[in-house]
This record gives structure tokens, C-alpha cells and sequence, in this order.
């Protein structure tokens, strides 16, 4: 009965979605490591505007008001796409070529705090002084009214540095093994959605983070991940887990607040990019399709192009994601198991000469997540805090057990030929 319904409601939402119109031009969302000074400080000057005009309040106050309805739910995904979305079109208002670049967190992954999108000429790094204030970066000595006035705070979580985010050949193994789009959200919700905002600290590691603008560029990241999982298993509408009234539904309306008003917008509304207001794509995932896919396009591509990469690792460095690719497929040769953990990878043909050499087989690491590792083993990923996992009501066990069968995924790898090029 339950599959009836699911069916009709896919067939409903695909004949509603049929309306939507094609987007007659697209911004493009870069990586935020592709930036040049220039293209931050024209950043700086809209980002300004929008917090003169209390927007970086309003957003925080949103996000806020809604943060149980869109955490450890299904609306995680398409709300955080929505949210950022709106903000983007604000500050077009104020310079029509604006838009926001999304963060690559993963690829800074081992050492957090050397990231260059968090130096003097970009984000701006930890907190000073007692109160943690923001002192450089784009955002140098912000005040914000949300929830009381202070100073916009970071706080990293590893002292003066930070502790280790997912790496991105985790993020690759979800992308390509997870059928469902619940355990993809809780594997991305559970990681390196959790990592970064617990990393940086301070207005981050808390409901009001969008104060903070790495906010934005974050969740941007987050939903390129999200579109490449979606085009990747040719699963454009599929949504399930938890819903406002039982089980999700594409008809869903997106949770929304007095602040950041949606119109009674539904889920189904976010699914495409390229159609109705989803009018962006991101410059390392597949484009929009030509159009509108239905049903039948679980079984067909419906003219997507793009790099084979954009869908079997999570990186955006095209080099580097090329050299993953290879030197999983290389492994496998000698560890099989590694073809359930990246069936994508598996899929493919020999990689090209030279890319999958590796170097002997590392030692046996530990089977456990005791801390970093060595060389270019792959570094544990810092498990999230039972504050932040109680904030967000999430089961502290499922959090546990996702985060155990990572750290095997780590240790297969680095026991494997495998040498991570990140």
C-alpha cells in the first residue's frame, strides 16, 4: 500500500512540477578556493550592505525559529537550499553578479585552520579576547542583534587550531553507495555538516550561525553534494524520512517563519535545479537537465553531461578527484570490499595510465578513530559533541554507529594501495 501511494504522490508532484518554467539563465555558485582578492572584496561590499540592512539578523532568527523542524529531518535538504537561495537573490539586489561560492570543507579536511578561506582576505580566522570576536576577514569586527548584541564570535574547537573535518573520500562512498536519500542526509548531517559548524565554534555551534557568513557558503556546499547524490542515482524526486506529520512528502510545505517567509512554497519546488526560482548551478556537479525530468529519467539521463568524476568523488579539485577515482579503482585489484564501498568507482573501466599507481600497501592502522594518522594515511574525522548531537535531537547511537562504520571505511582504505591525494 505504502509503495501505491508513494507512486501516485511521484506521479502527482511530477505532473505539478511540469509547470515549472526553465530558468532562461543561470548563476553559477564557484568554489570559494577559485576566488581572487578582487572577488572576495566584492563580496566584502555586499555583504556589508545586507547586514546594514539587518539581514544577517533576520536570517539568523529564521533559521532559529525553524531549527528543530530542519535538523534530523528531511526538510534539511531543501529548506538549507531554499534559505541560501533567498539570501543569494538579496544581495543581487545590490550587485546583480553576486553570488555566493560555495565552501569545499572537505578539502581542508587535515588542518581546518590553515584553510585559505579562512585567512586575513577572506573569512577571517579564530575569535580574539575574552568575548572570541571576529578581528579580520570579511566580517572583521561585525556586531549582530541576534539573539542579544555581541560581537560575531568564532571559537575553534581544537584551541588555536581545529580538529579534523570528514575527509573527502568519505563524502565520495556515500554519494556512490547510499540508495536512500535518509542515510545519505544523515551521513552528510551526522559529518561534515556537523564538523564545520563545530569547528569553527563561537555563532557557528549554535542555532543563529547564519550571523556568521561561512554559514551560507557552507550550506552551498552542502547542496552541491546533494544535487550530485541526486543526479548520480538518477533520483531527482526521491525524498523520505521524517516528515512534519509522519513520513515526508514532496508536497510538504518548506518550514518557513515571520522572518524569511517561503510563501507556502513546496518541497517538490527545490527538487531541479534550472527550473521555477532554483535558477543556479555549481561550476564541479552536473548542469540542469534539458528538461524537466519525470519518472522515467531514473532510467535515462535525460541529456545530462558533465565530468564522471562530478558524481563518484566529492571533491571539486578536478585533479585531485581524478587521482581518487584511480587509486580506489587500483586498490580494489587487491581489496574487493572496496567495490561495495564505491560501487561507482567499481563501474568504471581501468583508470588511465599512470593515475591509479600507488605505494605499497600502508601498516595496519588501528581499528578504532584514536586521532590522526601519519603520512597520507586518511585522518579520522572529530566526532561530533554530545552538546551538538543533543541540540539537534539527534539518537546519540545511530550518531555513534554511522560514525564507527566511517572510521572501518578509513581503515579499509588505509590498509588498502590506496594514498589519499588530499
Amino acid at each position: 500500500m505504502r509503495l501505491v501511494v508513494a507512486f501516485l504522490l511521484l506521479a502527482l508532484t511530477g505532473a505539478l512540477a511540469q509547470s515549472l518554467p526553465r530558468c532562461g539563465s543561470l548563476r553559477v555558485r564557484r568554489s570559494a578556493h577559485s576566488l581572487s582578492p578582487a572577488e572576495w572584496q566584492q563580496i566584502r561590499r555586499v555583504l556589508y550592505q545586507l547586514h546594514r540592512q539587518g539581514q544577517f539578523d533576520r536570517f539568523a532568527r529564521a533559521h532559529s525559529m525553524v531549527f528543530d523542524e530542519v535538523h534530523g529531518t528531511a526538510a534539511f535538504f531543501p529548506f538549507h537550499r531554499r534559505f541560501v537561495q533567498e539570501f543569494e537573490d538579496l544581495g543581487r539586489q545590490i550587485d546583480p553578479d553576486f553570488t555566493i561560492p560555495y565552501w569545499d570543507a572537505a578539502r581542508d579536511y587535515r588542518d581546518p585552520a590553515s584553510s585559505p578561506i579562512l585567512q586575513p582576505g577572506t573569512l577571517g580566522g579564530d575569535g580574539r579576547g575574552r568575548a572570541s570576536c571576529v578581528r579580520d576577514g570579511i566580517q572583521a569586527r561585525w556586531g549582530s542583534l541576534f539573539p542579544r548584541r555581541h560581537c560575531l564570535r568564532r571559537d575553534f574547537n581544537g584551541g588555536p587550531f581545529i580538529l579534523p573535518w570528514v575527509p573527502p573520500e568519505m563524502i565520495s562512498s556515500f554519494l556512490q553507495s547510499d540508495t536512500q536519500l535518509g542515510l545519505f542526509r544523515e551521513h552528510i548531517e551526522y559529518g561534515i555538516h556537523g564538523a564545520v559548524h563545530l569547528g569553527l565554534g563561537g555563532d557557528a555551534a549554535t542555532p543563529y550561525a547564519p550571523n556568521d557568513f561561512f554559514f551560507f557558503m557552507h550550506h552551498a556546499n552542502i547542496d552541491r553534494l546533494w544535487w550530485q547524490w541526486q543526479v548520480g542515482h538518477l533520483s531527482i524526486f526521491d525524498y523520505d524520512g521524517p516528515g512534519p506529520n509522519g513520513e515526508a512528502t514532496l508536497d510538504d510545505i518548506i518550514p518557513e517563519s515571520n522572518d524569511v517567509n517561503f510563501n507556502g512554497e513546496r518541497v517538490w519546488s527545490t527538487m531541479v535545479l534550472g527550473y521555477g526560482s532554483m535558477c543556479f548551478a555549481y561550476d564541479t556537479a552536473p548542469p540542469p537537465p534539458g528538461r524537466y525530468p519525470g519518472a522515467e529519467d531514473r532510467a535515462a539521463r535525460a541529456g545530462w553531461q558533465g565530468p564522471p568524476t562530478a558524481t563518484l568523488s566529492g571533491a571539486s579539485n578536478t585533479t585531485e578527484a581524478n587521482l581518487e577515482v584511480a587509486r580506489i579503482h587500483a586498490a580494489m585489484k587487491k581489496d574487493p570490499v572496496l567495490k561495495k564501498l564505491f560501487p561507482g568507482v567499481a563501474a568504471l573501466g581501468p583508470p588511465s595510465r599512470g593515475l591509479g599507481r600507488a605505494p605499497p600497501a600502508h601498516d595496519r592502522a588501528a581499528n578504532s578513530c584514536p586521532g590522526p594518522t601519519a603520512g597520507r594515511k586518511i585522518v579520522y574525522p572529530a566526532p561530533l559533541t554530545l552538546a551538538w548531537i543533543e541540540m539537534h535531537g539527534f539518537d546519540p547511537k545511530r550518531v555513534d554507529k554511522l560514525y564507527a562504520e566511517g572510521c572501518e571505511l578509513i581503515d579499509q582504505l588505509n590498509n588498502s594501495t590506496y594514498v589519499s591525494p588530499y
